[in-house]
């Protein structure tokens, strides 16, 4: 709890927004999967559920904000909560009283409030299910009503999904500037809960709410936190799994299906988090005694499907199976513990494994296929699926190429320009088909961009390369071009964060592209200049 409490005194708050949600300018209709979703509390479900997950909730028009509901703020400004320095203008260091109308101006009017629980159960919660689409509706309804129970996490669960909805928006159709703003804006909002977060007592709601908050930072400009959130909501959650089976009596209130599926999404998070970092990972595949989640669940969460045709997987399902061969990785071949076995064979073995993982219904297809067949918030489930195996493949490659040594970072600005300079990149292909998906939808300061910065730059860094090195370069103009709209999204993004190694990175990037990009003239100009027209004058 310490090392989380450290990570989150250093969360950059002096950048806090000052932002009024009731000043939202976007439109409120819904767009792609979310737009069949009636306008009002009482819609349809939010997925293909069945009656036991229908989002039964009233219209929010007529509620007015309870006595109650205008004395909960407070208790969001922890009076033990330690602000980083230099946030004295916050004041949450001694107690204070927040004024009733701040906790009102943190919810959007319920018409966009309706809109944002909408697209987050469809556009996120559909294959990431973090809740039962039910009990957040419901708890979000109560929010409005003035009936929170004034708990820390009940506020920070609200906002947490508000937050996650406005970075989904900010991905679509019509994102407007002030998405990404209203994002961090209940990032903001929650990161002064943390200490009423960690004096809660273990529930499902609590990992939720963390899981939430890691998502909400991993998708953010600074997202060096969300690791310590994402392991602190893995071992509750592996105890919330684990605890029943043993003899006890079974608590007839516990919703064991989704503790267990809520594991997983921790588990998920945890795996692919040590695969980006380089760190140990939380919790062992060996150690896993949670069932496997059924492929084909009756509230159909978890799966993505086409628009039109009979395209339908279970993604979520996927992403837990590229969890487990992750785990295997970081364990038997990425671990000091694995130096005294064969390495060699264990890494193969695990790339075996990988290859096997990719050969079903959804990877067979390209991605122009993809494209025309899914929605825009599918497609980005699936391209943040793309990444996390192609950053997987990429680190048992690298590992193999730079002397097996587990202590190597290949993510790290420094190795990238090790990698570089090899002529043979054994995750080529797969770093080519990310950067095809990625040029395939509208990328930039969104949420996504941010999640998948490094397997892109080590993506980017791997095609430029082997083009550099192969006698053969067929890059063609039109891919040069949508590489540079990738080039310029990272040159964007390090100069928004100010990260030391982003921007290290980024110049790694620009150089490798400069030199391609002259390599291409000069084969163009040779072309051109041919013998015989050199004869001919």
């Amino acid at each position: 709890m310490d090392s989380l409490r450290t990570e989150v005194e250093q969360f950059p708050l002096d950048a806090t927004p000052d932002l009024d949600p009731t000043t939202y300018t976007g439109p409120y209709q819904l767009t792609g999967a979310a737009s069949s979703i009636s306008g009002s509390w009482l819609g349809q479900s939010a997925t293909s559920t069945g009656a036991s997950d229908e989002i039964v909730l009233q219209s929010l028009e007529h509620f007015e904000p309870s006595a109650e509901f205008k004395e909960d703020a407070a208790l969001l400004q922890d009076p033990s909560f330690q602000p980083p320095p230099g946030l004295e203008d916050l004041n949450i260091d001694d107690p204070i009283y927040v004024p009733p109308s701040n906790c009102d101006q943190s919810l959007p009017e319920p018409e966009l409030g309706v809109s944002l629980v909408a697209e987050f159960l469809v556009d996120f919660n559909t294959v990431f299910s973090l809740y039962r689409p039910k009990e957040i509706a419901e708890h979000i309804r109560i929010c409005y009503e003035g009936r929170s129970d004034g708990t820390a996490l009940a506020w920070a669960s609200a906002y947490v999904v508000l937050g996650i909805a406005h970075r989904a928006r900010a991905q679509s159709n019509i994102a407007t500037p002030m998405d990404n703003e209203l994002a961090d804006f209940y990032l903001y909002r929650t990161i002064p809960a943390i200490s009423g977060l960690l004096m809660a007592p273990p529930s499902l709601p609590l990992v939720q709410c963390l899981l939430g908050l890691a998502i909400l930072t991993r998708t953010s400009s600074n997202s060096q936190p969300s690791g310590v959130f994402i392991s602190t909501a893995l071992r509750i959650a592996q105890h919330l799994a684990y605890e029943d089976g043993d003899g006890e009596v079974p608590d007839p209130t516990r919703d064991v299906e989704q503790e267990r599926r809520v594991f997983w999404c921790a588990f998920v998070l945890s795996t692919e988090d040590s695969i980006f970092s380089n760190a140990p990972t939380t919790h062992r595949k060996e150690d896993i005694r949670a069932p496997f989640p059924d492929e084909d669940p009756p509230d159909s969460l978890g799966s993505v499907a086409a628009a039109e045709g009979d395209l339908k997987v279970n993604l979520f399902a996927l992403l837990i199976r590229l969890a487990l061969i992750q785990s295997e990785a970081i364990e038997k071949v990425l671990s000091v513990s694995a130096r005294s076995s064969d390495l060699d064979e264990a890494a193969h073995t695990v790339l075996a494994r990988l290859g096997a993982w990719r050969d079903n219904e959804l990877f067979r297809r390209d991605p122009d296929q993809l494209m025309q067949l899914l929605y825009r918030s599918d497609l980005i489930h699936v391209l943040s699926v793309e990444a996390s195996y192609f950053a997987t493949v990429f680190r048992v490659h690298a590992f193999l190429a730079l002397s097996k040594n587990p202590l190597v970072n290949p993510f790290s600005a420094d190795v990238l320009a090790i990698i570089a300079a090899q002529k043979e990149h054994g995750a080529f292909k797969d770093a080519e088909r990310l950067l095809t998906h990625l040029t395939l939808i509208p990328h930039g300061d969104i949420g996504i961009c941010w999640m998948i910065k490094l397997p892109v730059i080590a993506a980017f860094t791997t095609v430029l390369s082997h083009h550099l090195h192969s006698p053969s370069n067929t890059l063609t103009s039109k891919t040069m071009h949508e590489y540079s709209r990738i080039l310029t999204t990272l040159q964007n993004m390090a100069e928004k964060s100010q990260d030391l190694e982003l921007l290290r990175a980024r110049d790694l990037c620009m150089i490798l592209f400069s030199k391609v990009e002259t390599r291409l003239q000069v084969k163009r100009l040779d072309a051109q200049v041919s013998p015989s027209s050199i004869g001919s004058h």
